[in-house]
């Protein structure tokens, strides 16, 4: 080939170097990977165009610059190899101050080495580019054959990460560095074919075309390959060791990676699948009913949980994954299994329902209890206890509900009762008149036995005239109930007195006393009748007492 078919060439790769390494550079956002990339196709295109100004131009001032260019350009492009296989290998990888430095070092020393007229012979010499009657020439320098050593050195060390960083991963990242190796590698062959073609000093030097190819397969695995799109952090370190099934869906839906519990997930999941997971649509890999379920759950707190088999429960979180100009790369799933601790959710749950009925049958035994506790044994209504509660409430309430009335019933002759038929039978005929008691009563009223034969009502918002036509539907109904007990059917009359609040007392003790005073007139005038206590005028008693009557205590 002529000299300038060779500039062509060269020129041609340099524009491919250069423009991957744009392309690399403006993803150095996403992986540091991709800064490493660009600083070597960097390398590249600076050797190449170096190249491409000696077959040129080929004057002096050419070929005096040419050795510490191309030694600079090796230098970069040797250092970024490494510096990348470094970064893949593990994305968490920085390089210190003090490892750069010594990456530097040998770089500088060649490229002054090479610059300075005293040294520049043990870099090379004799350097001539082809021309139409002889080929390019070239005496290579022990220093440059020693820089080659160590470059090689470095390259092969970079080679070992990338190596190992394959065996080690899967998916997308192993496709990644595949891609990175076999690049790599077809420039490393191409420069020791190039070298070894012109150690005897003839020949021109091909390496930059190699890496020209290099730069090709870079571009193509840029756009069509999707190289540097998606670079985990630290994957084999975070990733493939946590316990959570993590999984890469791209916007397509298509599964693009997933960890070792997720492959363990799916399996247990569906063990009919077979093959590799990734490249596969997800609705296919996790199964048309648990992609349903899953839908169709409410997002909670950024997360599903949801039943996707009988006695299978999942906690699914999703990321969406975007590039710098928010445009859609995919989505990060991360699944766990939570079928243990829903178990152990239901037995709580299970656990607090039967507890809450076990409280609610001690609320009702207590209030049991506590009904027992203010009322009569025998009877069944409340005792004095509750009385002196309910009277005490019922009066501080009176500004409210307006008067209230307190009836005092006696039980006419109930010790004859006692003595002709015996306390069995006074029992029956006490719970017959505390029932016709029970019966008279309003919501909100209370009647409660004081003792014995004697009981009382408290009739809230009852005046006078209510009062007594109460008491004497109550006198009349037991009057005129028989009670069947052993010695054959009896039946009882009672005396009822009557009082008043304010008029008869403004306070419990008071208004009781005013009724019991009532209630002995009652009793004193012929029992089985009504008395009302009050400063009134005396209301005159029927003609006969044993047809009873309601009438006032003169003097209340």
């Amino acid at each position: 080939m002529t000299a300038g078919s060779w500039a062509v060439v060269f020129g041609c790769a340099t524009l491919v170097a250069v423009g991957t390494a744009v392309l690399a550079w403006r993803r150095r956002r996403r992986t540091p990977a991709a800064t490493a990339l660009a600083a070597t196709m960097t390398g590249v295109a600076a050797w190449s165009a170096a190249d491409a100004l000696v077959y040129t131009l080929g004057t002096e001032t050419v070929h005096r610059l040419y050795p510490p260019v191309l030694l600079a350009s090796v230098g970069l492009v040797v250092v970024g190899t490494w510096v990348l296989a470094r970064t893949v290998a593990d994305p968490s990888w920085r390089p210190a101050r003090r490892t750069a430095l010594l990456l530097a070092v040998e770089p500088l020393i060649l490229v002054v080495a090479a610059a300075l007229p005293a040294t520049r012979d043990l870099v090379m010499a004799d350097l001539s580019a082809a021309d139409g009657a002889r080929e390019s020439r070239v005496t290579f320098g022990p220093l440059f054959l020693a820089h080659t050593a160590y470059s090689y050195v470095l390259v092969a060390v970079a080679y070992t990460h990338l190596v190992r960083c394959f065996r080690r991963v899967t998916g997308v990242l192993r496709r990644q560095v595949a891609v990175l190796l076999g690049s790599a590698v077809l420039s490393t062959v191409g420069n020791v074919v190039s070298v070894g073609s012109q150690l005897d000093g003839a020949g021109s030097d091909l390496t930059p075309l190699f890496f020209l190819l290099t730069g090709l397969v870079d571009c193509w695995a840029i756009f069509r390959g999707g190289l540097l799109r998606l670079v985990p952090v630290a994957r084999d370190q975070v990733v493939d060791t946590v316990p959570d099934a993590v999984l890469v869906v791209d916007p397509a839906g298509l599964l693009i990676d997933v960890n070792p519990a997720a492959d363990r997930m799916l399996h247990e999941l569906r063990p009919e699948l077979e093959g590799e997971l990734v490249g596969r649509p997800l609705h296919d890999v996790a199964g048309p009913r648990a992609v349903g379920v899953l839908l169709s759950t409410e997002r909670r707190d950024g997360h599903r949980v949801a039943e996707v088999r009988p006695g299978v429960w999942l906690d699914v979180r999703d990321s969406a994954v975007s590039d710098p100009r928010g445009r859609p790369l995919g989505r990060i799933l991360v699944v766990r299994d939570v079928s243990e601790q829903q178990e152990r959710q239901a037995a709580v749950e299970r656990l607090n329902r039967q507890l809450a009925e076990q409280v609610e049958v001690i609320e009702r035994l207590r209030a049991e209890l506590a009904e027992e506790a203010v009322r009569d044994p025998l009877t069944g209504l409340h005792n004095r206890r509750h009385l002196d509660r309910a009277l005490g409430a019922g009066l501080a309430a009176r500004p409210r509900t307006g008067e209230l009335s307190v009836l005092v019933v006696d039980v006419d002759h109930f010790k004859r009762v006692n003595d002709r038929l015996g306390h069995a039978a006074g029992d029956a005929v006490l719970t017959a008149v505390a029932g016709t008691l029970a019966g008279a009563v309003r919501e909100g009223d209370t009647a409660a036995r004081l003792g014995g034969e004697e009981f009382v009502l408290v009739l809230p918002g009852a005046g006078r005239e209510q009062a007594l036509a109460r008491a004497e539907r109550i006198r009349r109904t037991v009057a005129a109930t028989p009670h069947d007990v052993d010695g054959g059917p009896v039946t009882v009359t009672v005396s009822i007195g009557v009082a008043v609040c304010p008029a008869d007392g403004a306070s419990a003790a008071t208004l009781l006393e005013a009724a019991d005073r009532a209630l002995y007139t009652a009793k004193a005038t012929g029992r089985d009748r009504v008395v009302a206590a009050g400063p009134a005028a005396f209301v005159p008693a029927p003609a006969s007492p044993a047809d009873g009557g309601a009438q006032l205590v003169p003097g209340g």
